[in-house]
């Protein structure tokens, strides 16, 4: 097939992001052509030799009206780049499948915001977006549900089918190669030494919930620390809380940690909590992850977002069951996930998703 991608940006940056450049190396290594439709083009990627990349320019526009601009182009490009099936990896009208990375009301719900002038744009182009579309694929059931609840899509176009992980990268280091957690760490988390260490990747502290982090690690007498990795920190001086700065290799400092840990006021999938357990490190994670729902309970401490108790409970429980939990996420899969996330299953079923879809064109 020739298949269309339609994303915000070919780099290595958020959860779409990167799940973008996986389906790319999926869908080429199983025969087909991909064209990319986006902003943004990291040309160094090796993702971005394996495909055609048609770069859109939205500078001249403001930041919140160029999903509007970039759909608005898509009919006259895929006439001049024509496609069997096109995929929108991120808000946009005319694809004929929508991966989808999360509902705005339900993001709206999920972190007790109000609507604001933008959101009265957002909401119907979202909405038109489902409902045009022939096929839509929810990442987790907490998507799905709201997708079902919001936008009415009819089960027979709707689809569930977890995100994958590079399984070749991230798993848990040899017996003879693995690190101590104490005194064998990275030299970023040399500061760290003789603490259960927290890790906290994000690149949108706000939504990811540092805040209520940055309030319990600053103020706990626990013999704990917080790894901050990805976007910058405003501060340095921190008590409990460390910097260790943006990592390409995340699986070297999952393997570093005791822990990861994921305050998601809203998180429709959440890649960090499963990448972390392949690696064979427990999770304490918001109960808003949509991801929860593939993790045995073996391997996982949850909590409230919204709650500094519930978050203390359950850091508690981590540390009371640390031994048992790690054990578990360096354990066989099945002790630790319900589903299969390796890309050629993901492949797989997305390509049959592909092919409804191009029947439809075709008719």
């Amino acid at each position: 097939m020739k298949i269309g991608i339609v994303c915000n940006a070919l780099a290595n940056s958020g959860d779409m992001e990167r799940y973008t450049l996986d389906i790319i190396r999926g869908f080429v290594a199983s025969g087909h052509e991909v064209t990319v439709f986006t902003r943004k083009v990291d040309a160094s990627l090796y993702e971005a030799t394996l495909v055609k990349t048609v770069k859109i320019n939205t500078s001249f526009l403001p930041k919140r009206f160029r999903d509007f601009y970039v759909s608005n182009l898509l009919p006259s490009l895929r006439k001049k780049h024509p496609l069997d099936v096109m995929l929108g990896c991120c808000r946009s009208r005319h694809v004929d499948i929508v991966i989808c990375g999360g509902t705005h009301p339900g993001f709206l719900k999920a972190t007790r915001k109000r609507k604001s002038i933008f959101d009265r744009f957002v909401l119907p182009f979202e909405k038109a977006s489902y409902q045009e579309a022939s096929c839509v694929v929810a990442h987790s059931q907490l998507v799905e549900n709201e997708i079902k609840t919001y936008y009415h899509v009819p089960k027979s176009r709707l689809f569930l089918i977890p995100p994958p992980v590079d399984l070749s990268i991230f798993k848990p280091a040899s017996e003879g190669n693995q690190q101590s957690s104490s005194s064998k760490r990275l030299s970023s988390f040399s500061q760290l030494k003789n603490k259960t260490v927290f890790l906290f990747v994000s690149s949108s502290h706000v939504r990811k919930g540092f805040k209520l982090l940055e309030k319990y690690f600053e103020n706990t007498y626990l013999p704990i620390a917080l790894a901050v990795a990805g976007r910058p920190l405003k501060r340095n001086d921190y008590k409990n809380i460390c910097y260790v700065g943006y990592e390409k290799n995340m699986a070297a400092l999952y393997s570093q940690a005791d822990f990861s840990i994921l305050a998601s006021t809203y998180e429709p999938f959440g890649l960090v909590p499963v990448e972390s357990l392949c690696m064979g490190v427990p999770v304490v994670i918001s109960e808003n992850l949509g991801c929860k729902g593939y993790i045995s309970n073996a391997v996982k401490e949850e909590f409230n977002p919204f709650s500094i108790d519930s978050l203390d409970k359950a850091i508690r429980n981590s540390l009371f069951r640390k031994d048992s939990m790690t054990r578990a996420a360096k354990g066989k899969t099945s002790e630790k996930f319900l589903v299969d996330f390796s890309l050629d299953k993901h492949i797989a079923k997305l390509l049959e998703v592909c092919e409804l879809a191009r029947r439809e064109n075709a008719n």
